[in-house]
């Protein structure tokens, strides 16, 4: 850590300001008490101001160098006294020597310098103390700036490590589905296999090109869900349909890579899967003054039991936008007259570190 006062521009203006109010102060408790000359009032006010500035820069060397310590407050404790004592003993004989100097002519003054060595170290010592404490709080204020950078640092490496682990646990998930409807192709119809492959192909290499990148222009999500569902309906024909509905705001907003493919899977394996009747997934997407909205919407048969899942998926989903916006990302979802509606809010104004 570097020195608080003459590390820094700023530092040393403030301080050379307080010095030079307390060199007036000084000069005008002189002239109304001693009645000395104007030139030995400044000098005087000017020479033992200065000289104790500077000295008192030295005092931060034993703030930063002895800290104080709860199990050794004696020795802390006399090791600040030793310095203080060197620093105002110092000061009294260079500021002594040269006002004996300047002013050997001056038998008035000369015989109140003599007198004033009492309380000039009395004050010194009370001014020494101050700046101790000053340099203490700012060393502790610098201690306290460092950890909260390296919590954050911290926090950040635990976020991305939840991020990768849940995207880690999403990423087989679609590896085993898609496996699962090339199997079920692969002897009766193996041209359409073939051409599953290749496209599974391409997601597996999205997927392992933006591993490192968390965030990619939504038209690439939405670009690679159109391929999963490409794979989707040449298994399901035409009981898959679906729509997508974005404005150029939409296509360019970054949002967390693959945060999509289990809300579309959730949507075929408990939507097109289970129903008899051809089921339509739609994603929407609009702005508005807080949030950027997309919602996924897809048809079911209520009248046909469900083997609904534990939700494992969404609950997914939501901690991934939770994690990656600081929780002022939303996840929402409900299902009711015939719809599965899923949304996700993400904060337009959000600020990633």
């Amino acid at each position: 850590m570097s020195h608080p006062i003459t590390g820094n521009r700023r530092g040393i203006v403030i301080y050379s300001i307080v010095w030079l109010i307390i060199s007036l102060l000084h000069g005008m408790m002189l002239w109304h008490f001693q009645d000395f000359k104007g030139f030995i009032v400044v000098t005087e006010a000017l020479v033992s101001s200065i000289l104790f500035g500077m000295m008192g820069l030295l005092a931060w060397y034993p703030t930063r160098y002895i800290p104080f310590q709860r199990h050794t407050p004696v020795y802390s404790l006399i090791a600040h006294v030793v310095a203080g004592l060197m620093v105002i003993i110092a000061w009294l004989l260079i500021t002594y020597g040269l006002l004996s100097v300047f002013f050997q002519n001056q038998a008035g003054y000369i015989e109140f310098l003599n007198r004033s060595l009492v309380w000039r170290a009395i004050l010194g010592g009370l001014i020494y103390l101050v700046m101790v404490l000053i340099y203490y709080l700012a060393s502790y204020g610098e201690k306290l700036r460092e950890r909260m950078q390296q919590e954050e640092r911290l926090k950040s490496l635990v976020r991305d490590a939840e991020l990768n682990v849940l995207k880690s646990q999403i990423n087989p998930h679609f590896l085993f589905n898609s496996l699962n409807s090339i199997s079920s192709l692969t002897l009766s119809n193996p041209e359409e296999a073939r051409d599953m492959i290749i496209r599974l192909s391409d997601l597996l290499r999205y997927s392992l090109k933006h591993r490192e990148n968390e965030y990619v222009p939504l038209k690439d999500e939405v670009g690679r869900i159109k391929d999963y569902l490409a794979i989707e309906k040449i298994r399901f024909g035409e009981k898959l349909l679906y729509t997508f509905k974005l404005s150029h705001e939409c296509e360019e907003f970054p949002v967390p890579t693959m945060i999509y493919q289990p809300l579309f899977e959730n949507a075929i394996r408990h939507g097109v899967y289970e129903s008899v009747e051809p089921v339509t997934i739609r994603f929407e997407c609009h702005p508005d003054q807080e949030y950027l909205t997309t919602t996924v919407i897809n048809n079911y048969d209520p009248e046909v039991p469900s083997n609904r899942g534990t939700g494992v998926g969404l609950q997914h989903v939501k901690q991934r936008i939770e994690l990656a916006y600081d929780g002022k990302g939303l996840v929402k979802w409900k299902g009711e007259d015939g719809e599965f509606v899923v949304s996700l809010f993400f904060p337009l104004k959000f600020t990633r570190t």
